[in-house]
């Protein structure tokens, strides 16, 4: 009886290990499959130690990589740009060019005097040319003119350019008479971010006279419009804003043969027009057009300080 009650014994006793050896093996088994889940201790990214979120983007993608970063500016740069409001100060990408602008018709005055120094009476090409560095002829068929802040002027301004000079005049008031440009900006002189990229400008008796003056002014699209035939009284049209560097934009200045200007502005899709009433001084009066960089600094910091524009096209009707 003592062997059989031993015996007994150590069945109960090996029959409680492996019953404890099983419940071990279950628990273990749930709490694997749990991990496993993700809802036991948290995430599955929690439990092996990655700290993400679902915001975050690499580097370089226009959104913080981290939370620090992004509390710190207050900033939420995720959010989406709207198309509505001001003109975008993204630069769109230059039109494509059919063919080289053409040249005939047109004078070029240089910001270099006759023996090529920058000072003194600017020179004046009676038939225009490619002329490096001052007008340089693109791969693309464009045109850029640079103009230094310090160079030769004509007699009447202060300002040195690099401008094509109309050689075919007309009467103002005695038909419709357009100038066409598609234009970009690249650089602006440090002491006056103004360049005049197209003129109606008297010739003749009153060649002194510019008339009107249509002018990229530090992102702006600004036309000046005489009323008077001697003096500065003017009028200032603003026909776009917001137009950076390097953005390409549209105008035309249209004698409408009515005594009226018409002018317009197209940037990023967006077309600005506007009429000008004519005083009577200047009906009937020589006029001619002009285009290029007439860059409006008096003075230069450096030698590469200046104007620098490219036109992508260039007509006259």
């Amino acid at each position: 009886m003592a062997e059989r009650s031993w015996l007994v014994q150590q069945f109960y006793a090996r029959r409680g290990f492996l019953a404890g050896i099983a419940v071990g093996l279950a628990a273990t088994l749930t709490v694997v499959g749990l991990v496993m889940s993700g809802s036991f201790g948290g995430s599955k990214q929690a439990a092996t130690g990655a700290v993400s979120s679902p915001s975050a983007q690499p580097a370089g993608a226009g959104s913080p990589t981290d939370i620090s970063s992004s509390d710190s500016t207050g900033d939420d740069e995720t959010q989406p740009s709207s198309s509505a409001g001001p003109l975008t100060s993204v630069a769109p990408s230059a039109p494509a060019v059919s063919g080289p602008i053409a040249l005939a018709g047109w004078k070029l005055t240089l910001p270099v005097d006759s023996a090529g120094s920058l000072s003194g009476t600017a020179k004046q090409l009676s038939t225009a040319a490619v002329t490096e560095p001052w007008l340089t002829s693109n791969a693309d068929g464009s045109l850029t003119f640079w103009a230094p802040s310090s160079g030769a002027t004509t007699a009447n301004s202060q300002h040195a350019r690099t401008e094509l000079v109309s050689t075919n005049d007309w009467m103002f008031g005695s038909g419709v008479h357009t100038l066409s440009a598609t234009v970009s900006v690249s650089q602006v002189p440090q002491s006056n971010p103004d360049i005049c990229v197209g003129q109606v400008h008297g010739g003749g008796s009153i060649k002194s006279i510019p008339f009107v003056m249509l002018h990229y002014r530090d992102g702006n699209i600004v036309v000046i419009v005489k009323q008077v035939l001697h003096g500065s009284s003017s009028q200032s049209i603003t026909l776009l804003t917001g137009v950076p560097l390097n953005g390409t934009f549209s105008y035309t200045i249209t004698d409408n043969g009515d005594g009226t200007l018409g002018l317009s502005a197209t940037y990023n899709g967006q077309t600005q027009k506007s009429t000008a009433q004519v005083v009577p001084a200047f009906m009937g009066t020589d006029q001619r057009f002009q285009a290029g960089d007439y860059q409006q600094a008096t003075s230069g910091s450096s030698a590469s300080d200046g104007g620098r524009v490219t036109f992508y096209s260039l007509s006259v009707s």
